[in-house]
Formats: C-alpha cells, sequence, structure tokens
C-alpha cells in the first residue's frame, strides 16, 4: 500500500473515531441534563397496575416494582419491599412516580447507546490492526 493511501486511511480512522468520542460526549451531557431535571427511580423498576374489587366496584391502583427488595416497608422502615405502593391514576405519588422512571428509562437508553458506540470505538482502532 502507498504511503499516501496509508496516511488517507489514518486520517480517516482518526476522524471516525472523533466523531464517535464526540458523539459520546454529547449523549453523556444529555444524561447529566436529565438528572438534574430531577430524580430518576431506582434501576430495574416499573410500574405496575393492578385491581381491588369492593362493594361491587373495580379500583385500580399502581405500585412501583423492583427486581429486588429496595424499598422501606410502610409499617417497619428497617425492612425493605419490592414494592412502594403509588396510589390511584393521576395523583401526585403516581405522577412523580411516572416522571422519575421516564427519566431512568432515558438514561438507560442513552447508556446503550454509549456502551454501543465504545464497541464501535474500539472497533476502529482493532479493525485498522488486521488491515
Amino acid at each position: 500500500m502507498s504511503s499516501h493511501s496509508e496516511l488517507k486511511n489514518s486520517q480517516d480512522v482518526h476522524l471516525r473515531a472523533k466523531q464517535i468520542k464526540s458523539l459520546i460526549r454529547s449523549l453523556k451531557q444529555k444524561i447529566k441534563k436529565i438528572e438534574r431535571e430531577g430524580e430518576v427511580a431506582p434501576a430495574n423498576c416499573h410500574i405496575i397496575r393492578y385491581q381491588v374489587n369492593g362493594k361491587g366496584t373495580i379500583y385500580w391502583y399502581y405500585k412501583l416494582q423492583a427486581a429486588e427488595s429496595i424499598f422501606p416497608m410502610a409499617t417497619n422502615n428497617e425492612k425493605k419491599t419490592k414494592y412502594k405502593y403509588l396510589g390511584r391514576a393521576g395523583i401526585s405519588a403516581h405522577i412523580d412516580a411516572v416522571e422519575k422512571l421516564t427519566r431512568r428509562n432515558l438514561i438507560d437508553e442513552l447508556e446503550r447507546v454509549i456502551q454501543s458506540l465504545t464497541e464501535s470505538y474500539l472497533d476502529i482502532y482493532i479493525g485498522t490492526e488486521t488491515e
């Protein structure tokens, strides 16, 4: 391979790597912005809807569910549970949990993209070693 094409290839590699690093920085800034907007729900949580039957009427309630017991129990703060009661649709606890969970989901997705871009960044340099 001529030195001109090697130089061009080297410049191309560095340009692609620089673009990826720039995008990663930008995504990390977006994560920080989301975190500044308010509290973020713990990882591996989701909101579940459940019904309670009472005197001929069905009531719908919501709770935040975690993969592990992380929430203090209502009856004993020293013990932990997987659930945090939110109440009925639209009350402040429910809306607050939805906002926190939305921020968590946005951050999780941005972190997945950052991980993918980090692998792409490594691929650029690993790929050039075999060329």
